[in-house]
C-alpha cells in the first residue's frame, strides 16, 4: 500500500503563499487598528473640548448670578484643572491656555497620538499643522488682559450690543471671541440701537442706527500718589484691575461722624497713607450698598432732549438745563430704552475713576510718559469734536488716544456732575439746581462747606480734585495748569462742573473743575452712567 503526503515542494509553496498573504494582510490590519485608535483619540479630544466649554459656560453663568463666585476659567487656568471639569478617560491634556472667555490652545494625547485644536474648531494630529488659534478674526482686538490680571468682563444689559471697530465700521461683536483689550488701550464699547432696529453678530452698525453709546470702566485699585494734600507733578497713575467685586486696596475712607461730609482715610497695612505704597480700591465702584464689577460711562456728552436722551457723536450736546432736569432725564433712560439697570447722572467720583484710568498705561500713558487729552474746541458744542464722524479722526480727544475711549471730557461743553457742597448747617444744598427733595445719597458725592474756593483739601481720594494739584491755593493749580476752584459760599455756587468748555489751556481739561450754582446755562451739559 502506497502512503500519500505533501512533498517538500508543496510545503514550500504553501509557506510562500501564507507569507505573501501575511505581508499583504498585516499592514491592512495594523492600519485598521491604528485608524481605530486615531478615531477613538479624536473622539476623546472632542469630548474633552466639549466638557471644558460646557463647564466654563456653566461657571460663567454662576459668576454672573453671584459676583463672589471665583471663576476657574481665566488666564491662570492650567492643564491640571481639566480633570476637575471632565473625565479624561485614557487621554491626557498636554497643553491648555484659557484667556478671558476664550480657549486659545488645547493639546490632547490619546492612544499614542497627539491632537491639537485649530481655529476651525477641529483637531489635527501629530506633526500636522493648523493655522491660527481657535475662534476670532484678525480684525478683532486681542482678548482683554494685563500683567496684573484680567479686567472684569463687561456686564451687558438688555438691548446693549457689544461692538468693535474694524478700521472702517463698528461691528456687532461675538462676545465669545475677542472684542476689547485694555493692554492695547482698547476699552470695551457697547451701543443701544434706535427703537425697532435689530442686528445680528457680525453685522456692521452705522452711526444713524445708534441711540446710546457706552464705554466699560472695569473695577480697579490705584496706588496713592498724593494722599497728603501736597502739590505733585503730572505722572502716570498706577492701576491694577480687580477680580469680581473683591477689594484689594489697603486704604479705607469713611465720612466723619460729625456729618460735615469730610472723610477720614486709614491704611490697614501702613497705618497712615504712604504715597507710592498705599493702594485704594476706587470708591466709584461702590454704589450705595452695592459693590460693582465696573460701570458703563456715556462715550459722549448727552444729546437729544430731556424727553429722550441720546448719547452719540456728530450732533450738538444737550445744554441749557438745570442739574435736576439732567438728573431726572437720565434716570428715565432706563425706561425709555428698556435697560435693566440703574441709569443716573455722572457723579464727581465717577468722573475721577474715568480720568484716573485715562492717565494710566491703559489710557494716554506709555512707558511712564503721559499725553494730555486734546480739547474738543467745537464752539457749536458738537459731541466728538465736530460733525460728519469727526470723532473718528479726532482720536486725540479720547481718553485712550484712539477710537475706543471716552470723548468730550476735555472741552466741548462744561459738564455738570453730581457733586454738591453742603450748606453751613451740613445739609444738602440745592441752590439753583431745581431739586425740591434731596436725592438718594448713592446718586451724589457730598463735600464739606467752606467760604473759599482755595480751601482745596476738601476733595476726596479718587475724585481727581485735591490729588491732582500741582500748586495749592490758586485757581490754576491743577495738572496741566487746569483751573481748580472748589464750590464755596462766596463764589458762584455749591455744585461741581468738570472738563471745561470749548476754550483751551487752563479753561478745559480732564483735571479741570469749577464751582457752579447748578442752574441752566448755554455752555453746560452732562454725562450718563449705567450700572447693572
Amino acid at each position: 500500500m502506497t502512503k500519500k503526503g505533501f512533498t517538500l515542494i508543496e510545503l514550500l509553496a504553501v509557506i510562500i503563499i501564507l507569507a505573501i498573504v501575511a505581508l499583504i494582510a498585516t499592514p491592512i490590519i495594523l492600519n485598521v487598528i491604528d485608524d481605530a485608535r486615531i478615531s477613538a483619540g479624536r473622539s476623546e479630544a472632542n469630548m474633552i473640548l466639549s466638557g471644558i466649554n460646557n463647564y466654563c459656560a456653566s461657571e460663567e453663568m454662576k459668576y454672573q448670578l453671584d459676583n463672589s463666585y471665583t471663576k476657574i476659567c481665566t488666564k491662570d487656568m492650567t492643564k491640571e484643572d481639566v480633570p476637575t471639569m471632565v473625565n479624561l478617560g485614557n487621554a491626557t491634556v498636554e497643553k491648555l491656555t484659557y484667556n478671558g472667555t476664550k480657549l486659545t490652545e488645547l493639546v490632547v494625547k490619546s492612544n499614542t497620538h497627539t491632537f491639537t485644536l485649530c481655529a476651525s474648531g477641529t483637531f489635527v494630529m501629530d506633526d500636522e499643522e493648523c493655522n491660527g488659534e481657535i475662534g476670532g478674526e484678525d480684525s478683532q482686538p486681542e482678548e482683554p488682559s494685563d500683567d496684573s490680571g484680567i479686567a472684569n468682563s463687561p456686564e451687558l444689559l438688555d438691548n446693549m450690543i457689544p461692538v468693535y471697530y474694524d478700521g472702517e465700521n463698528w461691528i456687532y461683536a461675538d462676545v465669545s471671541q475677542k472684542w476689547y483689550n485694555y493692554d492695547a488701550k482698547e476699552w470695551a464699547n457697547a451701543v443701544v440701537l434706535n427703537n425697532d432696529l435689530s442686528k445680528n453678530v457680525g453685522d456692521p452698525i452705522s452711526e444713524d442706527e445708534i441711540a446710546l453709546w457706552y464705554v466699560w470702566i472695569p473695577r480697579y485699585t490705584y496706588t496713592i500718589f498724593n494722599g497728603n494734600n501736597e502739590g505733585v507733578e503730572e505722572q502716570e497713575i498706577q492701576i491694577k484691575f480687580e477680580s469680581g467685586t473683591n477689594s484689594s486696596g489697603t486704604v479705607e475712607c469713611v465720612d466723619t461722624a460729625n456729618g460735615d461730609s469730610s472723610e477720614i482715610c486709614t491704611d490697614s497695612t501702613n497705618g497712615s497713607i504712604k504715597n507710592g505704597t498705599s493702594t485704594y480700591t476706587h470708591p466709584a465702584f461702590t454704589f450705595g450698598d452695592q459693590e460693582l464689577r465696573g460701570f458703563w460711562v456715556g462715550k459722549f456728552e448727552v444729546s437729544g432732549s430731556t424727553d429722550e436722551i441720546t448719547i452719540k457723536p456728530n450732533i450738538t450736546s444737550l445744554r441749557n438745563k438745570a442739574v435736576s432736569s439732567f438728573f431726572t432725564a437720565i434716570q428715565n433712560m432706563s425706561t425709555t430704552y428698556s435697560l435693566n439697570g440703574d441709569s443716573h447722572m455722572m457723579k464727581n467720583m465717577e468722573w475721577g475713576a474715568v480720568v484716573y484710568l485715562s492717565h494710566s498705561k491703559y489710557g494716554t500713558c506709555t512707558d511712564g510718559t503721559c499725553v494730555e487729552v486734546v480739547t474738543n474746541s467745537s464752539s457749536r458744542y458738537y459731541a466728538g469734536g465736530g460733525s460728519s464722524n469727526a470723532y473718528k479722526t479726532n482720536v486725540a480727544q479720547s481718553t485712550t488716544g484712539n477710537i475706543y475711549g471716552v470723548y468730550d471730557m476735555s472741552g466741548g461743553a462744561a459738564e455738570y456732575v453730581m457733586g454738591n457742597m453742603v450748606s453751613s448747617s451740613g445739609s444738602f444744598a440745592s441752590a439753583w439746581s431745581g431739586f425740591s427733595e434731596t436725592p438718594d445719597s448713592k446718586y451724589y458725592d457730598s463735600y464739606i462747606y467752606d467760604t473759599s474756593y482755595t480751601t482745596q483739601n476738601r476733595g476726596k481720594l479718587g475724585d481727581a480734585t485735591k490729588e491732582i494739584l500741582k500748586t495749592t491755593g490758586i485757581s490754576t493749580g491743577g495738572w496741566y495748569s487746569d483751573y481748580t476752584r472748589f464750590p464755596c459760599s462766596s463764589g458762584t455756587g455749591y455744585w461741581f462742573r468738570r472738563g471745561g468748555g470749548d476754550g483751551k489751556e487752563v479753561n478745559s481739561g480732564l483735571f479741570y473743575f469749577y464751582e457752579s450754582n447748578g442752574g441752566s446755562f448755554s455752555d453746560r451739559s452732562t454725562r450718563a452712567i449705567l450700572v447693572k
